[in-house]
């Protein structure tokens, strides 16, 4: 029996990251994270530890939604905070990571004017990370 196609797989999270302490984020923002670690933190079962401190949001959103639901749901949680994050914005790094998984054939994604306009507004940059799988993957 053939595998069913590859259909697009999406998601968006925003991030907090810098050398602070990911409660007191969540303390200014009164808003608990989906994931969250400091500096010193150990990576999972290993002897590694983190190097910067995350605090990180999710959509909320299957991964079937398209990306731009994803950035809407965030955009929506966040804006309410809008004043709280350019404050953070000074000494932290704001960033909407936007991840992709498609079939092989081409794919574009289109970042509309006001979704740019609202990430600005929080001081977010965007990272977008696109991967092609073939049929085997």
């Amino acid at each position: 029996m053939a595998s069913p196609p590859i259909t697009n797989r999406e998601f968006a999270y925003f991030y907090i990251s810098g050398s602070g302490r990911h409660e007191s984020i969540s303390d200014l923002l009164g808003l608990a994270p989906t994931q969250a670690w400091n500096v010193g933190d150990a990576i999972g079962e290993t002897s590694r530890t983190r190097e910067t401190m995350r605090w990180r949001l999710d959509s909320g959103l299957d991964d079937k939604n398209p990306l731009a639901a994803h950035l809407e749901a965030l955009l929506w949680k966040l804006l309410s905070r809008e004043s709280k994050l350019r404050e953070l914005s000074l000494d932290y790094d704001h960033v909407l990571q936007c991840v992709g998984h498609y079939p092989p054939s081409g794919h574009g994604v289109h970042l509309g004017r006001e979704t740019v306009r609202q990430a600005a507004r929080l001081g977010a940059a965007f990272d977008l990370d696109f991967y092609y799988l073939d049929e085997s993957e």
